[in-house]
């Protein structure tokens, strides 16, 4: 085979039929040449005069490393880019109401990918199975990775990219793509009273292999979609973490006709019409279906325990099986839709699960202001503003890790966020002069 420099071996005793008598040769100088990851311009390693910088990558173990450098079979970094679309209806409606629909999507190209591993074992060869870490002679006794430098070595190390390497990982590689379509609609009413009110939906799906640079972010989503395989990133499509497929969002503010000029006790005056005019209330309603579930194992499978590059398999779905459950705090979902994944093999799961979504939001903040002229040169504005009117609770994700304690389980619900954990009053009072 080929190794990340430019150098070909082979090992003795194994069980993979490409493999010849043992034999070592490279075309550059030694297996850790400098050939095989080039430093950038002007850096220098170790204080080395001339760096040898695979071999120190070599002895890091797991590196991770920009795009940047010079890798074998890597080209450098792809800038990514997004593809934008849209049409607009818009037409005026009986009573005032005017309405706005649109169509609008997006392509992402060459995403980056927080962490993208380039040293994963190829998946065509995981249904060897317990044969990948059969001991074989190692060919690498010169590595400076000491955890590779024995006299033997599993098998199925020296199959994979970048064998002289425990991992190897590119930051911020665009190796991904999104694919975002929506229907956005909105209704608008200005009343000629005073006041405004607005209704605006969403009914949209965000597909990508890839979710967010910084995934230590995303708490209230349930986290990010792990990857399986990283030499199929193509299966990796799914539901983007933080995919949100339905919103709705009623905002108004609206003053109430009462008092001198309005509709409704209009021959006040005096304290009179100073105490029943210049009411209004305000307030924002908000819908919205939760984020989707990401299903991880809770275990580790044998081809994972094998390190060999190979992390985050997922479970398997039982076919037939309807997921979505009894939606309550002690079983959000179905967890009899979910089993254990072959020893050597991936997880028939989704990086994010089609069906299956966390709780969504119910949440309504009002607020009621009265607004008072003192002359002509002065007022006075008090507001009462509530948030979270109804006290609902907003409950966390579930627990998604099949084959821990509690999976399918809600037991805490959300600090902070989209919206308050409970009911907030408070009070205001505001001077203009």
């Amino acid at each position: 085979m080929l190794d990340g420099d430019g150098c070909s071996f082979s090992a003795s005793n194994s069980v993979f039929p490409t493999r010849g008598p043992n034999a070592f040769g490279c075309a550059q100088p030694g297996p850790f040449g400098s050939a095989g990851i080039i430093a950038p311009p002007g850096r220098n390693f170790s204080g080395l005069a001339t760096p040898n910088i695979s071999s120190f990558v070599a002895a890091n173990g797991n590196p991770t490393m920009a795009p940047y450098f010079g890798i074998s079979g890597h080209s450098g970094p792809k800038w990514g880019y997004v593809q934008q679309w849209n049409l607009n209806i818009q037409r005026h409606l009986p009573a005032g109401f005017f309405a706005d629909v649109a169509y609008a999507g997006s392509h992402g190209v060459h995403l980056q990918q927080y962490s993208t591993n380039i040293n994963q074992l190829p998946d065509t060869l995981w249904s060897q199975g317990a044969a990948l870490v059969a001991p074989v002679t190692n060919p690498m006794q010169g590595n400076p990775n000491p955890s590779l430098n024995g006299a033997t070595i599993a098998a199925g190390q020296l199959e994979r990219p970048y064998p002289q390497y425990n991992g190897l990982s590119l930051a911020g590689y665009g190796c991904c793509g999104s694919s975002y379509n929506s229907l956005q609609a909105t209704v608008t009413r200005r009343f000629q009273g005073g006041g405004t009110l607005l209704v605006a939906y969403t009914n949209a799906k965000l597909l990508t292999n890839t979710d967010t640079l910084t995934s230590w972010l995303e708490g209230p989503t349930g986290g990010v979609g792990s990857v399986q395989d990283w030499s199929n990133l193509k299966g990796e499509r799914s539901l983007s973490s933080q995919d949100v497929s339905q919103r709705l969002v009623i905002s108004y503010v609206l003053d109430l006709p009462f008092g001198r000029g309005k509709t409704f006790a209009n021959s006040l005056t005096g304290f009179a019409n100073g105490a029943v005019s210049g009411w209004g209330v305000d307030g924002i309603t908000t819908f919205q279906r939760g984020f989707p579930l990401k299903i991880t194992f809770a275990g580790t499978t044998p081809l994972e325990a094998a390190n060999l590059g190979v992390s985050n398999i997922r479970p398997d779905t039982v076919p037939g099986c309807a997921r979505q459950g009894p939606r309550n705090l002690a079983e959000w979902f179905n967890t009899a839709c979910f089993a254990n994944p072959p020893d050597f093999g991936p997880g028939t799961e989704s990086r994010v699960d089609p069906v299956l979504r966390g709780p969504g939001i119910n949440n309504f903040d009002f607020s009621v202001f009265k607004r008072t002229n003192i002359g002509e040169r002065m007022g006075i504005e008090f507001r009462t503003e509530f948030f979270n009117l109804f006290n609902h609770p907003y409950f966390s994700m579930p627990a998604t890790g099949f084959g821990a304690a509690g999976f399918g389980v809600i037991n805490s619900t959300v600090q902070g966020g989209v919206a308050s954990p409970e009911r907030l009053v408070q009070f205001a009072l505001k001077v203009v002069f």
